[in-house]
């Protein structure tokens, strides 16, 4: 009888061990939800010519006009895994495709600011390609272009407070696109109104993505 008595404990401590043992496991499997970091308010900085397309144009000292992705697409995107650039010597007009960034497989399209030959090409961003959101207005820059007008080429483009107002435009917009999207695009409202996270676009489906492509990126979102 008190052998029966000992296995009958033993086994119940087994049985309840196991139980631990698999709620564990259980709540180990599911990650820890990370704090959501909202985007960066957008600050382009001086000597900047912003494009509504989101690329921006800053005229070097030897007059080529370096481009690159403005700070709102930048916090938008979080991290790009991969850029395509035109090769040197290709020649692009206003609104052309130019640049092409991959986040998580897909891709978004950046049109040309300004017309012009292609004479420089970061290849720090080509083998770095997280450089282009974590600095968008410095080791970020992607392309040179040689424009044969300087100041038609400029004209388009906003700078100073026009540049910043646009950008803080756009970042009220995007917390509007982003709301029916049903995914962790948005961060909880804030004080002063709904404010996007840093890296949204990637919380996306690829519908919202090709969607976020034509009503941010045009012209040729349906090109992309």
């Amino acid at each position: 009888m008190t052998a029966i008595l000992v296995i009958l404990t033993i086994l119940a401590f087994v049985g309840v061990d196991a139980i631990v043992m698999a709620f564990r496991r259980r709540h180990a499997a599911a990650p820890a939800l990370l704090p959501l970091a909202p985007m960066l308010e957008p600050r382009p900085p001086q000597g900047i010519f912003l494009d509504p397309q989101h690329s921006w144009v800053r005229i070097t000292a030897d007059g080529t006009l370096r481009v690159g992705i403005d700070d709102f697409l930048a916090e938008a995107l979080g991290e790009v895994e991969a850029v395509e650039v035109p090769p040197r010597g290709a020649q692009v007009k206003r609104g052309d495709p130019l640049l092409r960034l991959q986040v998580k497989g897909r891709s978004l399209v950046i049109a040309s600011p300004a017309p012009g030959e292609v004479v420089a090409v970061n290849s720090r961003t080509l083998e770095q390609p997280w450089t282009v959101t974590r600095d968008p207005y410095g080791v970020g820059w992607l392309v040179g272009l040689w424009t044969r007008d300087h100041n038609e080429a400029i004209k388009p483009l906003r700078i100073g407070s026009a540049a910043t107002a646009f950008l803080r435009q756009e970042m009220q917009r995007l917390a509007d696109f982003l709301t029916p999207a049903g995914t962790l695009a948005t961060v909880p409202l804030l004080a002063d109104g709904g404010v996007p996270r840093k890296g949204a676009l990637a919380a996306l489906d690829a519908a919202r993505w090709d969607a976020f492509q034509k009503q941010f990126l045009t012209p040729f979102g349906e090109e992309a």
